[in-house]
């Protein structure tokens, strides 16, 4: 479900006459799902006049779209390292449509669920590969670096890793954990972009909304406050001996002239204010992205 709100998320930048990226897959990967939610693939006139149920998707698509530009800027062929790394992979297609070096490898990490049906979906499309993919069926909640390496991980040689809408879904251990392998796997030259999960508020007002949330998805609130104390990917990291830049999503609204609201003249950003399925994490676990090189 994660994956599949993230894809429309893309289809509805991708849509935009102003769009951040082009994604020619999003939409149908989505439609491929023949999903019972109902979600929004294209950008309206008016996000104002859009049912209520695609607001959340319109909004976070905005996100997602800038996220997913400041990664694709970062993995120009010019600065790519022998092997790409895509950890939470979901039905992400930059394998297929960026631009790669002669040699380049991708893998990618996720469900074997999630990375067959996008497989399938592809091939029925004729989407064409612009480098060697290799998919690694892995649960990132627990420790993958057996799994990849299984696939044919080299660890001498320098990797990009990406790391992009995974952390705000694992418990702070797991965090943790996919930092640390991160680290103990690489050579140096080395880098690495992640967005990082922030600590969730101890306000009653918040422990309220994570209760109704708990209620209507079915998760124990221990999993949920589970994720309220995650480990900083740049203090990490650091320590490892990487350098790191931090960039919060207010710089990414200015890189790229955005405002995260239904409304272009807002003043000030428009988010879901409870962590839903379609929306992703609410505005206070959006927590920006990091850069770091080895």
């Amino acid at each position: 479900m994660t994956a599949l709100a993230v894809a429309a998320g893309r289809a509805v930048e991708a849509s935009r006459p102003d769009k951040l990226i082009d994604d020619p897959y999003a939409a149908a990967l989505v439609e491929n799902a023949h999903s019972l939610q109902d979600w929004p693939l294209v950008w309206p006139p008016n996000p104002l006049d859009a049912p209520p149920l695609h607001h959340p998707i319109l909004l976070a698509s905005t996100y997602i779209g800038m996220r997913t530009r400041f990664i694709d800027d970062f993995l120009q062929p010019a600065e790519q390292t022998p092997q790409t790394v895509i950890l939470g992979a979901g039905l992400d297609t930059r394998a297929y449509r960026l631009p790669w070096a002669d040699d380049a490898r991708v893998l990618e990490l996720d469900l074997a669920t999630v990375l067959e049906f996008k497989a399938e979906v592809l091939a029925g499309l004729s989407a064409e590969l612009g480098c060697e993919l290799v998919s690694v069926p892995a649960d990132l909640s627990c420790s993958w670096a057996e799994q990849l390496q299984a696939a044919g991980f080299d660890r001498s040689q320098p990797t990009t890793w990406v790391i992009e809408g995974l952390l705000p879904y694992l418990d702070a251990d797991a965090q943790l954990l996919t930092l640390k392998e991160v680290a103990a796997l690489s050579a140096p030259r080395s880098r690495a972009v992640i967005e990082r999960a922030v600590a969730l508020p101890r306000t009653e007002d918040f422990g309220a909304k994570l209760r109704e949330f708990s209620i209507q998805s079915g998760l124990p609130m221990s999993e949920l406050l589970a994720r309220a104390d995650p480990p900083d990917p740049a203090r990490v990291l650091g320590v490892a001996g990487w350098r790191c830049t931090e960039h919060p999503v207010q710089e990414l609204c200015s890189r790229y002239d955005r405002r995260i609201s239904l409304t272009p003249d807002a003043e000030t950003p428009e988010m879901p204010d409870a962590e839903t399925p379609d929306a992703g994490p609410p505005a206070a676990q959006r927590g920006g992205l990091v850069r770091a090189w080895l």
